[in-house]
């Protein structure tokens, strides 16, 4: 009985320490039940290729180089 008194905070202290460890690694990745909108992840730095594809063939067409 007495081992068990002395293994006893020791394992609570490993399974708090694993406990604190998997929510430091999962915590950036769960932002909770909802997802709150950030725009500036979603902010576009300029004109794709696209668009330089279209201005050229009218600045072609239009006799401007």
């Amino acid at each position: 009985m007495r081992q068990l008194s002395l293994i006893a905070p020791v394992l609570a202290g490993i399974f708090r320490s694993a406990v604190r460890s998997l929510l430091t690694f999962l915590g950036p990745s769960w932002d909770g039940p909802v997802r709150k909108y950030h725009p500036e992840k979603h902010y576009m730095r300029g004109p794709g290729p696209k668009w330089h594809a279209k201005q050229f063939l009218h600045r072609m067409s239009a006799g401007n180089t």
